[in-house]
């Protein structure tokens, strides 16, 4: 929570959007448009809630390709619904940036330029509230309730919008009767609550998770002559008793009163964790487990060990159990072990998975020793299952693959926020667990005018680029020289990651794995001797970074990847190019999984010249997109002539550079424009320094064996002549 003024002002700017847009039907982004119509939010049921896209693409791309080809009334509208999803929450959910990242992409789709006012984005700035993991995972199915509740008001008559906007219950009503989504369910009760107190700040309480409510409730339902049943109701009863005896408003997320309903935090970081069961011994104790409240693992072969052991405790006692076993087996043993006994701490999240069946609980206990169901079972821990199971099939990708893993025990940190968001344990998330959340969608914002303006080069096709990137996550720009691939590559970087998020390496013959990943570096140490670090390479550096924001893009430009053995440099990081979502190890740190996260995008740039696209491993291929820049192709086709004009220079060198290659008439040998894309070229004598220092060297170099006397065919006075030119 913030402080109350902001919440005044949040709940006044989201009062202005609906009451304007419900009651007269006028959009509070773009004066003079009829964004709240029957007409708009049909249309946007019809493209968005009826044409359920059930892909695994970010929320943004999908929502692009279903109404970014609407109308100009349905997009607006579309972007105020998002704009009361997003703009109530503090950065602890989503940050300021992002959001006006998510709306200025959907407005970015209207036929005319778009902006949030200057007063409404003042009260998204920096939010009030946190939303809890829903907002993030679920936002698609808070928008299609935004929609299916709009849909409904609006075609309702006047002197009925005009109650429905007064008697708080009456909307409370109206917005409970569309919540179930298209398959039966609720995902968007977080949404559902925020928006109730949005509009009535006055009646409900600003708490986003139902089960906070039911914990306010009988934590102070000593001031209720007789629970109703109904939270809400209840609550504001409540409110009402204690604003009466403190003379004045007051939040239950103050003290003294936050702590009477508000469980105590866990004590350390939370983390999450997957335990195996289905298996014990030959025996599935899952069951068992539901039924009694508890976790276990077996490794029977090994003595009692109390809770909290050190690691060597366990070390030592895996050594006298397992004598035969090779160290191997016995470090990943104990490593098991003493996560199970020491790692674990309570208020903290486990998973565990029977066939389809996943099972998520709170770890509510030390470890203890109980062998009545026998030696198998007699490690544990208590546990507070949620018997109610998901089905794996419907869980994010990321939390699927890290469901796959062989071991025993496994760290589910960065997936447990979706797991147990599905399993209704949300409120017991941190702020901690939330940030590492790699299932949060990624979005991409589009490019703008602007930025195309800027490359002269037409805003389709960088869309287009952007998007294939996206989808792909690497991508090669390949064609001649001079066509501007490295400075595309970083300039589309950072506008899709930032330029802080966006680095650049060039590849060389000698360039090899521990370069580009990590390899082990001299260091000279105490009296002269040498010793050896493990230092990570600027590939293990963007993921390291890139792990730290997991809803943000990393760029990572690698300038001339095919100068390098690519087999050689990339090593086992081929599989993760294209399985992101496993673990693997790398060979200079095997005791550490490490993945590709979604978020690390790769540009490779690749000169023809050097080497044909036939040419590249089918391997690598196959795990990148690739995109031409050709001379005589957009968008560098006319490149040349749109850059002199923009700076007012002569057109000469454009009808130089056409004839070069007129003349070459080979597409992988063509000349691109950057040679030419300097003032110099304005003055005889830049032009001149130009050709005999930089393009005649070049064609020497590409027509070497096949024309003796480049001059006589390429000279700058031949291609005069031959245009009927003259320098100044």
């Amino acid at each position: 929570m913030v402080d109350r003024e902001q919440g005044v002002i949040v709940c006044r700017a989201a009062r202005q959007v609906v009451e304007g847009g419900v009651l007269t039907g006028e959009s509070s982004f773009a004066s003079g448009l009829r964004a709240w119509t029957p007409e708009a939010a049909d249309e946007l049921f019809r493209r968005f809630v009826e044409n359920f896209d059930e892909s695994s693409d970010e929320f943004l791309v999908k929502l692009k390709r279903q109404i970014s080809e609407g109308g100009d009334a349905a997009i607006v509208l579309a972007a105020e619904l998002l704009y009361l999803n997003v703009m109530p929450l503090s950065p602890a959910t989503i940050g300021v940036n992002r959001k006006f990242e998510i709306l200025d992409s959907v407005l970015s789709w209207a036929s005319f330029q778009v902006r949030v006012p200057d007063a409404l984005a003042a009260a998204a700035s920096p939010g009030y509230m946190k939303g809890g993991q829903a907002f993030l995972n679920y936002r698609w199915a808070q928008f299609a309730f935004l929609i299916r509740l709009t849909r409904l008001l609006v075609k309702l008559p006047l002197d009925e919008r005009e109650s429905a906007l007064r008697d708080p219950w009456r909307f409370r009503d109206l917005a409970e009767s569309v919540l179930t989504d298209y398959d039966g369910k609720s995902r968007a009760r977080a949404q559902f609550h925020v928006l109730l107190f949005l509009l009535f700040p006055e009646v409900f309480a600003p708490v986003s998770v139902e089960r906070n409510k039911q914990l306010i409730r009988d934590a102070f339902a000593d001031r209720l002559a007789e629970p109703t049943g109904d939270f809400d109701r209840d609550i504001y009863a409540i409110r009402q008793q204690i604003e009466a005896e403190h003379g004045g408003q007051f939040s239950f997320y103050d003290e003294p009163w936050r702590s009477r309903w508000e469980p105590p935090p866990p004590p350390r970081p939370q983390k999450g964790w997957l335990v195996r069961g289905a298996n014990v011994d030959g025996v599935n104790a899952i069951p068992l487990w539901l039924a009694e409240s508890f976790c276990s693992v077996s490794f029977s072969d090994i003595e009692q060990l109390p809770a909290g052991a050190s690691r060597q405790q366990v070390k030592d006692a895996v050594a006298a159990g397992l004598p035969d076993a090779k160290q191997g087996s016995k470090d990943v043993a104990a490593g098991q072990l003493w996560r199970f006994l020491s790692g674990f701490q309570p208020g903290d999240l486990i998973a565990t998975v029977d066939g389809d069946a996943v099972y998520v609980g709170t770890i509510t206990g030390d470890a203890y020793y109980d062998d009545s169901a026998g030696r198998g079972l007699a490690r544990r821990r208590s546990t507070k299952w949620n018997p109610t199971a998901m089905s794996r099939q419907t869980l994010p990708e990321e939390a699927q693959a890290k469901l796959k893993t062989a071991m025993t025990i496994g760290e589910l940190t960065s997936v447990i926020a979706a797991l147990a968001t599905g399993a209704g344990l949300e409120e017991q998330l941190t702020d901690e667990v939330l940030a590492k959340d790699e299932t949060r969608g990624l979005i991409v914002p589009a490019l703008t005018q602007a930025f195309a303006d800027d490359l002269l080069m037409p805003l389709d096709w960088l869309q287009e680029t952007a998007d294939l990137l996206t989808a792909k996550r690497q991508m090669i720009l390949y064609g001649p020289p001079g066509t501007g691939k490295t400075y595309l590559a970083t300039k589309l970087g950072e506008a899709l990651a930032g330029p802080d998020r966006t680095s650049l390496v060039q590849f060389h013959p000698s360039y090899g794995y521990e370069d580009f990943i990590e390899g082990f570096r001299p260091r000279l140490g105490e009296n002269g001797t040498i010793g050896f670090d493990l230092v990570p390479g600027p590939f293990k550096n963007a993921v390291e970074a890139a792990e730290k924001e997991p809803d943000r893009p990393y760029v990572l430009v690698i300038d001339e990847i095919n100068r390098a053995n690519l087999a050689k440099v990339f090593g086992e990081l081929y599989f993760l190019l294209e399985y992101r979502n496993h673990e693997i190890t790398l060979q200079y740190s095997p005791d550490e999984p490490f993945k590709l996260p979604k978020n690390v995008f790769v540009i490779g740039t690749m000169n023809t010249v050097d080497r044909s696209v036939a040419l590249i491993d089918a391997a690598m291929r196959r795990r990148f997109v690739f995109r031409a820049l050709a001379p005589d192709r957009p968008p560098v086709d006319g490149l040349l002539r749109r850059w002199l004009e923009r700076e007012r220079l002569p057109v000469l060198p454009a009808l130089l550079l056409e004839e070069v290659n007129r003349r070459l008439n080979d597409p992988d040998r063509a000349v691109g424009p950057s040679y030419l894309m300097t003032p110099d070229v304005a003055t005889r004598r830049g032009l001149e320094l130009i050709w005999a220092a930089e393009l005649l060297p070049l064609l020497e170099d590409q027509l070497y064996g096949k024309l003796d006397d480049i001059e006589a065919r390429y000279g700058l006075p031949v291609l005069l002549a031959a245009l009927g030119h003259t320098l100044p």
